[in-house]
Protein backbone atom coordinates (compact mmCIF):
# COMPACT_ATOMS: atom_id res chain seq x y z
CA UNK A 1 0.00 0.00 0.00
CA UNK A 2 1.14 3.51 -0.74
CA UNK A 3 -0.26 6.55 1.00
CA UNK A 4 -0.54 8.18 -2.42
CA UNK A 5 -3.47 5.84 -3.19
CA UNK A 6 -5.52 7.56 -0.48
CA UNK A 7 -6.40 10.68 -2.42
CA UNK A 8 -8.61 13.57 -1.35
CA UNK A 9 -11.29 12.32 -3.76
CA UNK A 10 -11.17 8.86 -2.22
CA UNK A 11 -11.44 10.27 1.30
CA UNK A 12 -14.42 12.40 0.27
CA UNK A 13 -16.16 9.44 -1.37
CA UNK A 14 -15.63 7.36 1.76
CA UNK A 15 -16.82 10.13 4.05
CA UNK A 16 -20.06 10.41 2.07
CA UNK A 17 -21.08 7.02 3.49
CA UNK A 18 -21.41 8.61 6.92
CA UNK A 19 -24.39 10.53 5.55
CA UNK A 20 -25.94 7.68 3.55
CA UNK A 21 -24.22 4.45 4.52
CA UNK A 22 -23.76 1.74 1.91
CA UNK A 23 -20.55 0.24 3.27
CA UNK A 24 -22.02 -3.17 4.09
CA UNK A 25 -24.76 -5.23 2.51
CA UNK A 26 -27.36 -4.14 5.03
CA UNK A 27 -27.37 -1.01 2.82
CA UNK A 28 -29.27 0.83 5.53
CA UNK A 29 -28.57 4.30 4.12
CA UNK A 30 -28.60 5.97 7.54
CA UNK A 31 -27.07 9.36 8.24
CA UNK A 32 -24.55 8.45 10.91
CA UNK A 33 -23.58 12.10 11.40
CA UNK A 34 -27.17 12.89 12.45
CA UNK A 35 -27.30 10.16 15.08
CA UNK A 36 -29.07 7.57 12.94
CA UNK A 37 -27.87 4.02 13.46
CA UNK A 38 -28.14 0.97 11.23
CA UNK A 39 -27.81 -2.71 12.19
CA UNK A 40 -24.12 -2.29 13.08
CA UNK A 41 -24.97 0.60 15.48
CA UNK A 42 -21.84 2.49 14.38
CA UNK A 43 -21.69 6.27 14.26
CA UNK A 44 -19.13 8.54 12.57
CA UNK A 45 -16.41 7.73 15.13
CA UNK A 46 -14.33 4.55 14.90
CA UNK A 47 -12.89 3.20 18.14
CA UNK A 48 -9.91 0.93 18.81
CA UNK A 49 -10.53 -1.46 21.69
CA UNK A 50 -7.13 -3.16 21.36
CA UNK A 51 -3.94 -2.78 19.37
CA UNK A 52 -0.78 -4.82 19.61
CA UNK A 53 1.73 -6.85 17.60
CA UNK A 54 0.65 -10.50 17.51
CA UNK A 55 2.27 -13.71 16.31
CA UNK A 56 -0.61 -16.18 15.96
CA UNK A 57 -1.76 -15.46 12.42
CA UNK A 58 -0.76 -17.28 9.26
CA UNK A 59 2.98 -17.36 8.62
CA UNK A 60 2.54 -15.28 5.47
CA UNK A 61 1.47 -12.28 7.52
CA UNK A 62 2.86 -12.76 11.06
CA UNK A 63 4.03 -10.98 13.08
CA UNK A 64 1.26 -8.48 12.47
CA UNK A 65 0.33 -5.22 14.17
CA UNK A 66 -3.40 -5.59 14.75
CA UNK A 67 -5.83 -2.72 15.25
CA UNK A 68 -9.14 -4.00 16.65
CA UNK A 69 -12.13 -1.80 15.86
CA UNK A 70 -15.36 -2.19 17.83
CA UNK A 71 -18.66 -2.69 16.01
CA UNK A 72 -19.71 -5.29 13.43
CA UNK A 73 -22.31 -5.85 10.71
CA UNK A 74 -22.69 -9.57 11.56
CA UNK A 75 -23.94 -11.05 14.81
CA UNK A 76 -22.08 -14.35 15.08
CA UNK A 77 -23.19 -16.08 18.25
CA UNK A 78 -19.72 -17.59 18.83
CA UNK A 79 -17.68 -14.37 18.43
CA UNK A 80 -14.41 -14.55 20.35
CA UNK A 81 -14.38 -10.78 20.91
CA UNK A 82 -17.86 -10.87 22.40
CA UNK A 83 -19.29 -7.46 23.33
CA UNK A 84 -16.20 -5.62 22.07
CA UNK A 85 -17.14 -6.76 18.57
CA UNK A 86 -20.73 -5.53 18.76
CA UNK A 87 -20.63 -2.32 20.80
CA UNK A 88 -19.05 0.41 18.65
CA UNK A 89 -18.76 2.73 21.67
CA UNK A 90 -15.92 0.67 23.16
CA UNK A 91 -12.31 1.78 22.96
CA UNK A 92 -10.34 4.90 22.11
CA UNK A 93 -11.22 7.09 19.15
CA UNK A 94 -9.23 6.24 16.06
CA UNK A 95 -7.48 9.46 15.07
CA UNK A 96 -4.47 9.99 12.82
CA UNK A 97 -2.50 10.96 15.93
CA UNK A 98 -3.41 7.78 17.83
CA UNK A 99 -2.64 5.66 14.80
CA UNK A 100 0.77 7.23 14.10
CA UNK A 101 1.82 6.89 17.74
CA UNK A 102 0.76 3.24 17.86
CA UNK A 103 2.54 2.41 14.59
CA UNK A 104 5.76 4.00 15.82
CA UNK A 105 5.53 2.20 19.15
CA UNK A 106 5.15 -1.12 17.32
CA UNK A 107 8.02 -0.67 14.86
CA UNK A 108 10.75 -2.08 17.18
CA UNK A 109 8.90 -5.42 17.08
CA UNK A 110 9.28 -5.43 13.28
CA UNK A 111 5.77 -6.45 12.22
CA UNK A 112 5.60 -7.73 8.66
CA UNK A 113 2.02 -6.49 8.22
CA UNK A 114 -0.47 -4.03 9.66
CA UNK A 115 -3.88 -5.55 10.10
CA UNK A 116 -7.31 -3.99 10.49
CA UNK A 117 -9.66 -6.30 12.38
CA UNK A 118 -12.79 -6.07 14.48
CA UNK A 119 -15.59 -6.44 14.86
CA UNK A 120 -15.55 -5.52 11.21
CA UNK A 121 -13.29 -2.76 9.84
CA UNK A 122 -15.35 -2.14 6.67
CA UNK A 123 -18.06 -0.29 8.60
CA UNK A 124 -15.32 2.16 9.72
CA UNK A 125 -13.64 2.49 6.33
CA UNK A 126 -13.66 6.34 6.18
CA UNK A 127 -11.88 6.67 9.54
CA UNK A 128 -9.35 3.97 8.63
CA UNK A 129 -8.45 5.65 5.34
CA UNK A 130 -8.10 9.02 7.09
CA UNK A 131 -5.80 7.49 9.72
CA UNK A 132 -3.54 5.79 7.19
CA UNK A 133 -3.40 8.81 4.87
CA UNK A 134 -1.12 10.66 7.25
CA UNK A 135 1.22 7.78 8.03
CA UNK A 136 3.85 6.90 5.41
CA UNK A 137 6.07 3.81 5.36
CA UNK A 138 3.45 1.39 6.62
CA UNK A 139 3.97 -2.38 6.43
CA UNK A 140 1.75 -4.37 4.07
CA UNK A 141 -1.88 -3.67 4.93
CA UNK A 142 -4.13 -6.64 5.71
CA UNK A 143 -7.93 -6.27 5.77
CA UNK A 144 -9.31 -8.95 8.12
CA UNK A 145 -12.96 -9.09 7.16
CA UNK A 146 -16.25 -10.98 7.12
CA UNK A 147 -16.46 -9.81 3.48
CA UNK A 148 -20.07 -8.71 3.91
CA UNK A 149 -19.28 -5.30 2.42
CA UNK A 150 -20.51 -3.72 -0.79
CA UNK A 151 -18.64 -3.39 -4.09
CA UNK A 152 -18.63 0.35 -3.41
CA UNK A 153 -16.64 -0.26 -0.23
CA UNK A 154 -14.11 -2.52 -1.93
CA UNK A 155 -13.63 0.05 -4.70
CA UNK A 156 -12.51 2.47 -1.98
CA UNK A 157 -9.97 -0.10 -0.75
CA UNK A 158 -8.59 -0.92 -4.20
CA UNK A 159 -4.88 -0.11 -4.25
CA UNK A 160 -4.90 0.51 -0.49
CA UNK A 161 -5.14 -3.04 0.84
CA UNK A 162 -2.30 -5.47 0.08
CA UNK A 163 -4.07 -8.60 1.29
CA UNK A 164 -7.60 -9.59 2.24
CA UNK A 165 -7.87 -12.08 5.09
CA UNK A 166 -11.47 -13.11 4.50
CA UNK A 167 -13.59 -15.27 6.77
CA UNK A 168 -15.76 -17.84 4.98
CA UNK A 169 -17.91 -18.62 7.99
CA UNK A 170 -20.98 -20.49 6.76
CA UNK A 171 -21.68 -22.79 3.84
CA UNK A 172 -25.36 -21.96 3.42
CA UNK A 173 -27.73 -19.07 3.90
CA UNK A 174 -29.65 -20.82 6.65
CA UNK A 175 -26.68 -21.04 9.01
CA UNK A 176 -25.71 -17.51 8.04
CA UNK A 177 -29.12 -16.36 9.22
CA UNK A 178 -29.40 -18.56 12.31
CA UNK A 179 -25.96 -18.08 13.87
CA UNK A 180 -24.55 -15.15 11.88
CA UNK A 181 -27.53 -12.82 11.93
CA UNK A 182 -27.60 -11.89 8.24
CA UNK A 183 -29.63 -12.77 5.16
CA UNK A 184 -28.20 -14.08 1.86
CA UNK A 185 -24.83 -14.77 3.47
CA UNK A 186 -23.36 -17.14 0.90
CA UNK A 187 -24.73 -15.16 -2.06
CA UNK A 188 -22.96 -12.01 -0.87
CA UNK A 189 -19.81 -13.76 0.29
CA UNK A 190 -19.28 -15.69 -2.95
CA UNK A 191 -19.77 -12.54 -5.03
CA UNK A 192 -17.26 -10.61 -2.93
CA UNK A 193 -14.68 -13.38 -2.95
CA UNK A 194 -14.65 -13.37 -6.74
CA UNK A 195 -14.44 -9.58 -6.68
CA UNK A 196 -11.43 -9.19 -4.39
CA UNK A 197 -9.61 -12.30 -5.67
CA UNK A 198 -9.02 -10.49 -8.94
CA UNK A 199 -7.58 -7.40 -7.29
CA UNK A 200 -4.98 -8.34 -4.70
CA UNK A 201 -3.63 -11.14 -2.54
CA UNK A 202 -6.22 -13.18 -0.67
CA UNK A 203 -6.28 -15.70 2.16
CA UNK A 204 -9.62 -17.36 2.88
CA UNK A 205 -9.94 -18.44 6.47
CA UNK A 206 -12.52 -20.84 7.90
CA UNK A 207 -13.06 -21.42 11.60
CA UNK A 208 -14.22 -25.01 11.85
CA UNK A 209 -17.44 -25.16 13.89
CA UNK A 210 -18.58 -28.23 15.84
CA UNK A 211 -21.57 -29.90 14.24
CA UNK A 212 -21.24 -27.93 11.00
CA UNK A 213 -19.05 -30.17 8.85
CA UNK A 214 -21.75 -31.23 6.40
CA UNK A 215 -23.91 -28.09 6.35
CA UNK A 216 -21.09 -25.54 6.24
CA UNK A 217 -17.54 -26.85 5.90
CA UNK A 218 -18.00 -29.35 3.09
CA UNK A 219 -20.02 -26.91 0.91
CA UNK A 220 -17.35 -24.24 1.47
CA UNK A 221 -14.59 -26.60 0.33
CA UNK A 222 -16.65 -27.66 -2.69
CA UNK A 223 -17.33 -24.05 -3.68
CA UNK A 224 -13.67 -23.07 -3.36
CA UNK A 225 -12.51 -26.09 -5.35
CA UNK A 226 -14.90 -25.15 -8.14
CA UNK A 227 -14.43 -21.37 -8.22
CA UNK A 228 -11.12 -20.40 -6.56
CA UNK A 229 -9.08 -23.63 -6.54
CA UNK A 230 -5.68 -21.96 -6.20
CA UNK A 231 -6.58 -19.48 -3.47
CA UNK A 232 -4.77 -19.75 -0.14
CA UNK A 233 -7.02 -21.52 2.38
CA UNK A 234 -6.46 -21.39 6.13
CA UNK A 235 -8.32 -23.94 8.24
CA UNK A 236 -8.60 -22.79 11.85
CA UNK A 237 -9.14 -25.55 14.38
CA UNK A 238 -9.14 -23.65 17.66
CA UNK A 239 -12.86 -23.18 18.19
CA UNK A 240 -14.07 -22.82 21.78
CA UNK A 241 -17.56 -21.72 22.86
CA UNK A 242 -17.69 -17.93 23.30
CA UNK A 243 -20.30 -15.23 23.60
CA UNK A 244 -23.73 -16.86 23.16
CA UNK A 245 -22.57 -20.18 21.71
CA UNK A 246 -23.82 -22.16 24.69
CA UNK A 247 -27.39 -21.29 23.68
CA UNK A 248 -26.92 -23.41 20.54
CA UNK A 249 -26.69 -27.12 21.21
CA UNK A 250 -24.08 -28.00 18.59
CA UNK A 251 -21.88 -24.97 19.35
CA UNK A 252 -21.66 -25.40 23.11
CA UNK A 253 -18.65 -27.72 23.01
CA UNK A 254 -15.09 -27.75 21.65
CA UNK A 255 -14.26 -29.47 18.39
CA UNK A 256 -13.64 -33.20 18.51
CA UNK A 257 -10.46 -34.76 17.18
CA UNK A 258 -12.60 -36.70 14.72
CA UNK A 259 -14.07 -33.47 13.29
CA UNK A 260 -10.64 -31.93 12.87
CA UNK A 261 -9.16 -34.97 11.15
CA UNK A 262 -12.18 -35.25 8.86
CA UNK A 263 -11.89 -31.58 7.89
CA UNK A 264 -8.24 -31.98 7.00
CA UNK A 265 -9.03 -34.95 4.76
CA UNK A 266 -11.83 -33.10 3.01
CA UNK A 267 -9.56 -30.15 2.18
CA UNK A 268 -6.73 -32.42 1.04
CA UNK A 269 -9.02 -34.51 -1.15
CA UNK A 270 -10.33 -31.32 -2.79
CA UNK A 271 -6.78 -30.20 -3.59
CA UNK A 272 -7.08 -26.85 -1.84
CA UNK A 273 -3.98 -24.72 -1.29
CA UNK A 274 -3.69 -24.98 2.48
CA UNK A 275 -1.62 -22.44 4.41
CA UNK A 276 -0.91 -22.19 8.12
Amino acid sequence: MTVAAITADRLAAADAHYRGCRLCEHRCGVDRTAGERGPCKAGPVARVFRQRVEYGDERLIAPSHLFYLSGCDLRCVFCINELNAFDPRRGDELTPELFRAAVEAGRPLQPRTLQWVGGEPTIHLPAVLAAMAGCPDLPRVVWKTDLHGTPEAYDLLDGVVDLYLADFKFGNNGCGRRIGGVERYTDILSRNLRLVAGRTDLIIRHLLLPGHTECCYRPIVTWLAGHLPTVKFSLREGYLPHWQANHYQELGRPLSRREIESARRIAADAGLHLVS
